[in-house]
């Protein structure tokens, strides 16, 4: 039988077989093969410590961009591919080998006459963060080549919009007249919101810190922001009982209450002060019943937290209340005439006899210096490791909640995960900080995935965040990369909503992405996991 000649040019070049796995100077030694037959690849052949299983790494240099190195095992007709990664870091990559091999890592050192522009010598730390690698790089292949899972998963919002072309309770209603299944995702400058449809009834909605009706009441004030709908996600979930058209029908009064006191001139950074400090209690109360409806131990709450030093959203901060709530009370109190607001603080503030202390800034930059990688600029995996303790010590001093976001981002290409390269990964780091809170920490996590920790957040917020994420990403330019073929992963785990152990935080998290890897929801909380049977 007539068979076509393969291009000799295009054919692998092979190296002699070595008994022992690679080391520095064998990455170097290929490498440079590599670089010098161009496109051709080259491969390496070896065999895993205590077995008689050959493998095979294999690394080809692009015209442009990073060398691609692909770890192999087996040999003829029964070789399967493990796993194809980009990287120019020689160190990472034999860390990867050595990991897949033997389950472990160690810190390796370049070989000073390789290739220095293509990698640095592997710190402990990174050493520290490839630990299990084998299991991740080998289940990241695997999710990968899960096509139609992972297809679904990428998918891009069926409808989206701007709140400047249509009003929240038209937005709702629209979705409910349709009889539409879906996901609905709202984001807006100051915060963000999800709701859940299900043949156009609403069954759950989020925003921040409010969930169910009083969510709703918070986002009907919205007038600005993107929304995005992804027909088909559902939730098992149900914190809504009321009927839309009804849960909007009392959401209006609070928009109208909301513009009045916009219209007063009254902002976060409004000051408030008592008119009359000396009210008896029976006079307080005699005022504000005559007033709208809201809880009257909220409105005494309320009352004696302003000290005429504390702008309206200071107040806020120390007394969690959502829109449905402050909103009635401080409507009720400037009818009522019991506030004045005024833009500068009335009372005389005494640290404006102080001078200052000065703050070295350039101390402070050194120390968040050495606490992130340096080929990244990301905080490091053990840096992150150190910030969750102390937030575990937090919690367990003032019982403060916080939540950890753990997730890959990646692309597509035949049927492959492919992680993004420096140049999009530089790109993508703009749009995740300013997704994220100051106070929130964007770090690596193990080798290949990247974490968030968010103190004093409970998990709806931390939902919300990662979905905001995924929207900016796919609105970033990347490079080569099309939105069509970005993939996302992420898993969420809050104390002490979902344990009290940081282990079992971390594992519920891990545990989380996974799932979300294989089902068509990109962002998984740990409480939406299924059960293990």
């Amino acid at each position: 039988m007539y068979r076509p000649k393969k291009d000799p040019s295009l054919l692998p070049f092979i190296l002699q077989c070595q008994e022992a796995l690679p080391t520095s100077a064998d990455m170097a030694a290929v490498l440079a093969e590599a670089q010098r037959s161009n496109v051709r690849p080259v491969e390496m052949r070896f065999f895993k410590p205590g077995s008689n299983t050959p493998m095979t790494l294999a690394v080809a240099c692009p015209l442009q961009g990073e060398p691609i190195w692909v770890l192999s095992e087996g040999q003829h007709r029964d070789i399967h591919e493990l796993w194809t990664y980009p990287c120019g870091d020689l160190a990472f990559v034999l860390n990867l080998v050595i990991s897949e091999c033997t389950g472990t890592t160690a810190d390796i050192p370049l070989d000073p006459q390789g290739p220095s522009k293509l990698g640095n010598s592997l710190t402990g730390t990174m050493a520290t963060s490839m630990l299990g690698l084998a299991g991740q790089t080998s289940t990241s292949a695997t999710i990968a080549a899960v096509s139609a899972a992972q297809a679904r998963a990428l998918k891009n919002a069926t409808m989206e919009g701007d709140l400047a072309d249509m009003q929240v309770p038209n937005l709702l209603q629209s979705f409910a007249m349709g009889k539409m299944t879906g996901r609905l995702f709202i984001d807006c400058k100051e915060s963000a919101a999800e709701l859940f449809f299900d043949d156009g009834n609403l069954v759950h909605a989020t925003a921040l810190e409010e969930r169910g009706e009083s969510a709703i009441s918070e986002i009907v004030t919205w007038e600005t922001g993107k929304f995005y709908f992804y027909r088909d996600e559902k939730t098992t979930e149900q914190s809504i009982v009321k009927r839309l058209d009804f849960i909007l029908m009392e959401s209006l009064t609070l928009l109208d209450q909301s513009k009045a006191l916009i219209k007063g001139g009254i902002t976060m950074d409004t000051y408030l002060q008592k008119k009359n400090p000396g009210l008896s209690e029976a006079e307080f109360e005699r005022r504000v019943q005559g007033g709208v409806p809201a809880d009257l131990a909220q409105q005494k709450d309320f009352y004696l937290k302003v000290d005429g030093t504390s702008k309206l959203g200071e107040i806020l901060q120390r007394r969690r209340m959502g829109k449905s709530t402050w909103v009635p009370i401080l409507f009720n109190m400037m009818n009522c005439d019991l506030l004045t607001v005024a833009a500068v603080s009335p009372t005389l503030d005494k640290t404006s006899t102080l001078s200052p202390t000065p703050i070295d800034r350039s101390a402070i930059e050194q120390v968040a210096k050495s606490m992130v990688r340096a080929d990244t600029g990301i905080l490091s995996y053990p840096s992150f490791l150190y910030f969750l303790e102390q937030e575990f010590i937090r919690f367990e001093r003032h019982q403060t909640p916080f939540s950890v976001i753990l997730f890959d981002m990646g692309y597509l290409q035949q049927n492959r995960l492919i992680p993004f390269s420096t140049e999009a990964l530089q790109a993508a780091i703009g749009p995740i900080n300013a997704a994220k809170r100051q106070l929130d920490m964007f770090t690596h996590f193990e080798a290949l995935s990247y974490a968030i920790l968010m103190p004093h957040t409970e998990i709806p917020a931390a939902s919300i965040l990662a979905n905001r994420i995924m929207e900016m990403l796919r609105a970033t330019n990347l490079g080569p990369i099309s939105p069509q073929y970005l993939a996302f992963a992420f898993g969420i785990a809050a104390v002490p909503q979902d344990c009290r152990d940081l282990g079992l935080l971390l594992a519920a998290a891990k545990a989380a992405k996974l799932t979300a890897q294989r089902t068509n929801n990109p962002v998984m909380l740990w409480k939406d996991v299924p059960v293990p049977t």
